[in-house]
């Protein structure tokens, strides 16, 4: 891996300050309403930012990573709901590919449902590198001790890692209904979430690896406020942190 600046971006602040805490970053700019930090981690720098929730405001901050810190790798990571059966409270998810689910051109310029068409496709794929290292963090985030207690209570099992499609939209998906559809219209769907197809699209225009895990929390079913609201405040900032450290550790 040649990166030597790795943006990550948290979604939530819960999540972003147990990562500043951890790597020790220290302020470096503001640029509109973010902070900015930065680290040193195994000779690399990284470039810490807490996007918040939202396509837009995920398309906003990776390209301020790309253009105004010049990072060459960038992850993200956070929640999702997961949408494939296997994907239970506290699993965790890599992407291999991301989709925007709520963009529909279909009969316009030729666009079919999902398609981007300043790009000329639908899923874009991560990284195959990061996948790779992301995947091993996974699984050995979801064989810690550590993060078994920490899940404990929300999940039924004991968490387990996949990597498939993640699938992002401005909508917070809490009906049954729609989230069949999803499945549906999307294979190998295993989870939605607010901003990882944006930053995809931010990465793919510039050229920049990305990597984007998710940790499962709620069903994204008629229960999902409650499970989202008590998984954030139990796991999933503690299980963001992990990962990242174990991404980390993982680069060659």
């Amino acid at each position: 891996m040649a990166a030597k600046k790795i943006g990550i971006v948290a979604a939530m602040p819960e999540e972003f300050a147990l990562l500043k805490e951890r790597f020790h970053a220290a302020p470096v700019r503001s640029i509109g309403p973010r902070d900015f930090l930065a680290a040193s981690v195994g000779g690399r720098e990284i470039v810490l930012v807490c996007s918040r929730v939202g396509k837009v405001a995920a398309a906003s901050t990776a390209t301020t990573l790309v253009q105004s810190f010049g990072v060459d790798a960038l992850l993200m990571t956070g929640v999702a709901g997961g949408i494939a059966p296997e994907a239970g409270i506290g699993d965790i998810v890599v992407a291999d590919t991301l989709i925007q689910h709520d963009i529909d051109l279909k009969g316009v310029m030729g666009c079919q449902r999902f398609d981007i068409p300043l790009l000329g496709l639908s899923a874009i794929p991560a990284s195959s590198e990061l996948l790779k290292i992301a995947a091993e963090a996974a699984h050995a985030l979801v064989r810690s001790d550590d993060y078994a207690r920490a899940v404990a209570g929300l999940a039924q099992r004991a968490p387990k890692a996949h990597c498939g499609v993640v699938a992002s939209g401005d909508r917070f998906i809490n009906e049954s209904t729609e989230r069949d559809e999803l499945r549906r219209l999307i294979p190998r769907l295993m989870c939605v979430e607010m901003e990882g197809a944006a930053v995809a699209q931010v990465c793919a225009e510039h050229g920049v690896p990305l990597a984007v895990c998710r940790i499962i929390s709620d069903s994204a079913g008629s229960g999902a406020v409650v499970d989202f609201q008590a998984f954030i405040e139990r796991a999933a900032a503690f299980g963001s942190e992990r990962f990242v450290a174990e991404f980390l550790a993982r680069l060659p």
